[in-house]
């Protein structure tokens, strides 16, 4: 994988594109994470987007749920956190993309679970494993766009079943960045689209 170094600079810059969003009252998760991914130096592949599942979610749901600019920024923190721990290349090397365990970081965090809590707890674990079962659905290799989106879709019928907030999502993504990845499995991606 090389040397892999995240930057301050575009972890922040994902919060305050979360925080306009939230100002905003977007709650459509492919809009919103479409727009974190055009966030400048954020490549094609890369661990930013183990924050950017957990961020679009808590962004999504706090403005759903009618929360506090305040309480979103320290849970997006708190997130931006939990996310940094999970490295590049987890998806192969460890057996869990990042994505899916993205759903999960979001979970706990929105929920306030921790290794202790005795409610939720299995809720928080059951998120993350329904997103990286929607992710296994398709083989490698690795493409970081085409897991967020499936650990979002996944993500939003948990959150509606689980949580009571409906969120919004496009009933058929057709992805924009096939042309950028080199790995790009054309056909045999759900999201692929021949123009992009």
């Amino acid at each position: 994988m090389g040397n892999i170094v995240l930057k301050d600079e575009i972890f922040g810059a994902i919060k305050e594109k979360c925080l306009t969003l939230f100002d905003e009252k977007k709650t459509d998760l492919y809009e919103m994470a479409a727009e974190l991914m055009e966030i400048r130096e954020i490549p094609m592949h890369y661990p930013y987007h183990h924050y950017i599942v957990p961020a679009v979610l808590l962004t999504a749901c706090h403005g759903a749920a009618g929360g506090e600019r305040g309480e979103l920024l320290k849970k997006l923190d708190t997130a931006e956190q939990r996310a940094r721990d999970v490295l590049g290349g987890f998806c192969g090397f460890y057996g869990a993309c990042g994505a899916g365990i993205g759903v999960g970081i979001f979970y706990s965090v929105y929920q306030e679970i921790s290794p202790l809590s005795q409610e939720g707890w299995a809720a928080a674990n059951q998120a993350t494993a329904d997103a990286l079962t929607a992710i296994a659905g398709v083989e490698g290799p690795r493409c970081c766009k085409r897991c967020c989106f499936l650990a979002l879709y996944s993500a939003r019928k948990t959150i509606e079943e689980k949580l009571g907030i409906r969120l919004s999502m496009p009933e058929q993504i057709r992805c924009s960045y096939s042309g950028r990845n080199l790995d790009c499995k054309k056909e045999a991606c759900p999201f692929f689209a021949e123009e992009a």
